[in-house]
């Protein structure tokens, strides 16, 4: 079993009794996501090279943080959105420039860096799985995919073909249903994407990522439920 975490200071109180957690339970660490840095207007793709730079050294932190628990860090919110007046290449180009900054720190621990394709409601770049597939193929950074299906599940035609093309550059997934609760909330086939999964071996961590509706413990409880009866029909 494992978690993820959101952490914007992680010298924080709450971030080093996190770690004390995470060892004293034994639990593994999926991701560490940075997204509240984009609540400070922190983004690494942003025309600001000073807001750029505090972004890069924010997460950098965050990086060192991550290495202490064997977590990885996720890219998504945080690389922020095109602007009208530039081309998506421009916005590209100081994004992929931020990416090599951060490869040069987390490279230094052995740690992967995870894109995540957002929706088109949060963010204008790299919306859909496709679309992360395609980056990181054309730019060839050495960074890895985290799967989203709720946000899949409005941005890619085909789910379960795109979880096939891309499962190889897949490191981590959150296992949302239609409605960004746990799998059988609500109407997306959920047994079918895990079949899927399941078939093509992967072998890191499903999150529920969920929202707590109508509380944390239901959610959680379902998941688990969904879980263990797929864990039993596809042995």
């Amino acid at each position: 079993d494992g978690i993820d975490l959101f952490v914007d200071n992680p010298y924080s109180e709450k971030a080093k009794e996190a770690t004390n957690l995470i060892k004293e339970f034994g639990f593994g660490v999926g991701l560490v996501m940075p997204a509240a840095l984009a609540g400070q207007g922190l983004y690494l793709g942003d025309k600001s090279k000073d807001i750029r730079d505090v972004c890069i050294k924010k997460i950098g932190e965050i990086i060192e943080y991550t290495s202490e628990i064997d977590g990885m860090v996720s890219l998504g919110l945080v690389r922020g959105s095109q602007s009208p007046e530039e081309t998506l290449e421009e916005f590209n180009q100081r994004f992929i420039d931020s990416c090599e900054k951060l490869l040069n720190i987390s490279e230094k621990y052995n740690m992967d860096l995870v894109l995540e394709p957002i929706n088109r409601y949060e963010i204008n770049t790299i919306n859909s799985m496709q679309e992360g597939l395609d980056f990181l193929k054309e730019t060839k950074l050495p960074i890895s995919l985290l799967a989203d299906t709720f946000h899949m599940n409005i941005e890619d035609v085909n789910l379960e073909r795109i979880l096939i093309e891309s499962m190889s550059y897949i490191k981590h997934i959150h296992f949302l249903d239609s409605n960004r609760l746990a799998p059988s909330m609500g109407h997306m086939n959920m047994e079918a994407l895990y079949k899927v999964i399941k078939d093509h071996n992967y072998k890191g961590f499903l999150c529920l990522e969920a929202l707590a509706k109508p509380n944390s413990v239901e959610v959680a409880e379902k998941g688990a439920e969904f879980f263990r009866k797929c864990e039993q029909k596809f042995k």
